[in-house]
């Protein structure tokens, strides 16, 4: 292919330079006749290999080299015509030898205009620029193997017995629904011989007749509402290999008395365990990261006397009204405790917020009474409105340099406060912030924003910095 580009070339620049007068009448005889050695030269490569059109397109052609390297690219598709029509190809192998000039293809013909031929490039659109041109087109007839892998991986059949509704894949097992009347389960791990990895959403949702449950460890996943007003369920056992305990997951279990949920648990998610008004004990592993939305709201009877060490986020009403619940040891890395998150917790006694603390939501520790001993370390910014109103157990309070607002009524009926340290970089004091406290002196920077009501006193210059 590239030896008979090469000759192509050479012979179109010899015709160009003889046409152009660069030789002089003797020399064009000499290049006939080198021309027509050339051109013998070509009669014999050709056999079989070029067809006729390219051999008179190499002896007539004034065109240029890209519809010479057209013909070329064309050449195994005229080749298959060829074996079909042996005898037009003799014939025109015999034109070209003799030197007539064969008749140009229509493709070939449009690219020209009043005799001219195109610039290098008008052969074909896109060609020059299109690698795909030169592509063979896919066979698109037959999809890959690992398609029809993945659907039947997908694919679920639904299945029904005495107990459950459940969904067989290729692989695993999911419960989706218990239709069973018994007071004592022992969710199985197998069903069909699959594992049973997962039960679904409200699978066991308004039982009205389990009590005790127990749950294998193939279960790596709980739906939303799993047991959701299970009213009679007193007691169960966890997977040990759950990850996450998720929304609404023992909602409204009201018997629920206890649970221990296992290691690797990272989150307890909004409302897993609302409203279990007789749970009394609750086992949280270490690698509980985030506490949910009133997850264990007015769990009444919750005895909990520490938070798990990696804890980062308590959500908004996580534990509001849980009366019993006497926390005295908080976690390193607390970040976030949400709005309301220990309202109404009585019996909590120590408070000790670490330097990890980046936002203190409103009411975060409104009503809890029992709160002697209040630490906040440096690094919180703001204490938000009503933060500790009415937590009338502290009796010294030191803002850390790192606060700039302490928010609306944020202390606001702490009657027993009889000392407080604000920082110079403390700037803004609400409305009623430290109302109805008994301390009767304080500092603060000359330029701190605050109202005629935020000290239990009136403030003179002798309280600035």
């Amino acid at each position: 292919m590239v030896g008979g580009c090469t000759i192509a070339f050479g012979i179109l620049l010899a015709i160009y330079l003889n046409q152009s007068g660069a030789f002089a009448s003797e020399q064009q005889e000499t290049e006939a006749e080198t021309l027509a050695a050339e051109t013998e030269t070509v009669e014999m490569l050709s056999d079989g290999e070029f067809p006729s059109d390219v051999q008179s397109l190499l002896v007539n052609s004034q065109g240029n080299y890209a519809t010479a390297m057209r013909v070329f690219d064309d050449e195994e598709t005229r080749a298959a015509a060829a074996d079909s029509d042996s005898d037009s190809d003799a014939v025109n192998a015999g034109s070209a030898s003799s030197g007539r000039t064969t008749t140009a293809s229509p493709s070939r013909t449009a690219s020209q205009s009043g005799g001219s031929i195109s610039k290098n490039g008008a052969v074909d659109d896109g060609r020059n620029d299109n690698h795909e041109y030169f592509l063979e087109p896919e066979d698109m007839s037959q999809e890959p193997d690992y398609l029809d892998e993945e659907t039947e991986e997908d694919k679920a059949e639904a299945k029904t017995d005495s107990d459950f509704q459940y969904e067989l894949y290729r692989n695993h097992a999911v419960i989706k629904k218990y239709t069973g009347t018994a007071s004592s389960l022992d969710i199985p791990d197998k069903l069909e011989g699959k594992s049973v990895t997962e039960i679904g959403d409200s699978a066991f949702a308004n039982s009205k007749t389990l009590v005790y449950v127990t749950m294998p460890d193939s279960v790596t996943k709980l739906g939303k509402n799993a047991f959701k007003g299970c009213a009679l369920l007193v007691d169960i056992a966890l997977s040990d290999n759950l990850t996450q305990i998720d929304e609404g997951t023992f909602d409204s279990c009201e018997r629920l008395a206890r649970i221990s949920v296992p290691d690797g648990v990272t989150s307890i998610g909004k409302k897993a365990f609302n409203e279990c008004e007789d749970m009394i004990k609750v086992t949280l592993p270490s690698t509980v990261e985030s506490i949910g939305e009133q997850a264990f709201y007015r769990c009444r009877k919750l005895e909990m006397t520490k938070l798990p060490s990696d804890l980062k986020t308590v959500e908004k009403e996580a534990f509001l009204d849980c009366d019993k619940m006497a926390l005295s040891k908080w976690p390193s890395g607390l970040e976030t405790v949400g709005e309301s998150a220990f309202e109404n917790c009585y019996a909590i006694t120590s408070v000790k917020l670490p330097s990890s603390m980046l936002k203190l939501d409103e009411r975060a520790f409104c009503g809890c009474i029992g709160i002697t001993d209040l630490t906040i370390k440096s690094g919180l910014k703001s204490i938000s409105d009503e933060a500790f109103l009415g937590c009338t157990g502290i009796k010294e309070l030191v803002v850390p340099k790192s606060v700039i607002s302490i928010g609306d009524s944020a202390f606001a009926k702490c009657t027993a406060l009889e000392s407080v340290e604000i920082p110079k970089n403390t700037l803004r004091v609400g409305s009623q912030a430290f109302a109805d406290c008994i301390f009767t002196d304080v500092k603060i920077n000359s330029k701190c924003t605050y109202k005629t009501n935020s000290f239990p006193f009136t403030l003179t210059e002798d309280n600035y910095y």
